[in-house]
């Protein structure tokens, strides 16, 4: 068998952490992987959404939205998966995954765009919308405030964000023509 030796028959000790066990640091290798599959299935949605928009405007709004907060997802799913103690081959193996998932969801939408309508339309959003915030309230925020440094910041920036994102659909209202 490969790596740490004994009679170990997994690829090392890491592996095994990352598998059950805690790393040092509190995290397991199965948490980070099931908030991979969470924010892949996240993805996937925003990515069809986008792939549904039917005018440039509609487009430009969502990607927008998702470059905002695209990179803040990708480095929460990195830091949980070094935290866990994964070795590297493995952690590599799952971010490439993980960026399948965006052009997997952009050609989905775009495959059912003609026979989507208005309903189809707002329930993914919706979904989009309703994941996004369940990873956030189970998974991002709770993680962040393990920790008690820095708890004014962190709760501020959370205000900041909410407060932002209000922002910007108020503004995308008045464009839209909305009340």
């Amino acid at each position: 068998s490969g790596g740490g030796g004994g009679n170990d028959h997994s690829h090392g000790s890491k592996s095994k952490v990352a598998e059950n066990e805690e790393s040092p640091s509190g995290f397991t290798g199965r948490s980070a992987v099931i908030l991979l599959a969470a924010l892949a299935v996240h993805s996937i949605l925003e990515m069809t959404a986008l792939g549904l928009a039917d005018t440039f405007g509609d487009s430009a709004l969502l990607s927008l939205s998702i470059a905002l907060h695209q990179p803040a997802e990708s480095i929460a799913l990195l830091v949980a998966f070094l935290k866990s103690g994964m070795p590297k081959p493995e952690i590599v193996k799952f971010l490439s995954i993980f960026s399948c998932m965006g052009p997997i969801g952009v050609a989905i939408g775009m495959a059912v765009n003609d026979f989507a309508t208005p309903v189809v339309d707002a329930t993914m959003l919706a979904v989009v919308a309703g994941t996004f915030v369940y990873v956030g309230a189970t998974e991002v925020i709770p993680e962040e405030w393990e920790d008690s440094e820095h708890k004014w910041k962190k709760f501020l920036a959370l205000i900041s964000g909410i407060v932002s994102i209000f922002a910007i659909t108020q503004y995308t209202m008045t464009l839209e023509g909305g009340f």
